[in-house]
């Protein structure tokens, strides 16, 4: 009796661990999906190439357009891949399918704290050149670990790696 009292227990226990490990597996998996794409890594930032361009509601001409973006270097993470078609997010959370030809590698950030500080030095103690408002585009020069070098025009100056979309965490752009 107790030897199949001890085979019922070890089901058990392998049948709940099963699925809590498989919950967990499911829990932190992100679809990184990628059919007859770049090859590249996925996500990854990119940026609008043109002034008008055409987010669809799928990855062809075919699908409606859902939304239409005026703004020239706005940056979008790419999440997926399907042929000449890219999935995007943009800084508001709105996916859509853009084909590749309208994306830029260009990288830029898109602001979104209140009032983001770029200083002169890569230190919080550094004077204040310029503060960019919510919604400003601003080019990725270079990055470490803590800080990003920021430019618009002749504005040239760093701030911290918070405040703004267009960055993977811990990513270091070239």
């Amino acid at each position: 009796m107790l030897i199949k009292n001890n085979n019922i227990f070890l089901c058990f226990f392998i049948l709940v661990f099963s699925i809590s490990f498989s919950l967990i597996s499911f829990s932190e998996t992100t679809t990184k999906l990628s059919i007859r794409g770049s090859g590249e890594l996925l996500p990854r930032f990119i940026s609008l190439k043109f002034d008008k361009v055409f987010m669809r509601k799928g990855p062809s001409q075919n699908h409606p357009i859902d939304w239409v973006y005026n703004i020239k270097g706005l940056p979008l993470k790419i999440v997926s891949e399907f042929e000449n078609w890219r999935k995007v997010i943009d800084s508001d959370g709105v996916i859509g399918w853009i084909h590749r030809s309208q994306l830029s590698r260009k990288r830029m950030v898109q602001v979104t704290s209140s009032d983001l500080e770029i200083r002169n030095k890569p230190n919080l103690e550094a004077k204040i050149i310029a503060i960019a408002e919510i919604g400003a585009l601003l080019n990725i020069e270079r990055c470490d670990e803590k800080w990003c070098r920021l430019s618009h025009f002749d504005i040239k100056g760093w701030s911290p790696r918070t405040g703004f979309f267009g960055l993977i965490e811990n990513e270091i752009p070239n």
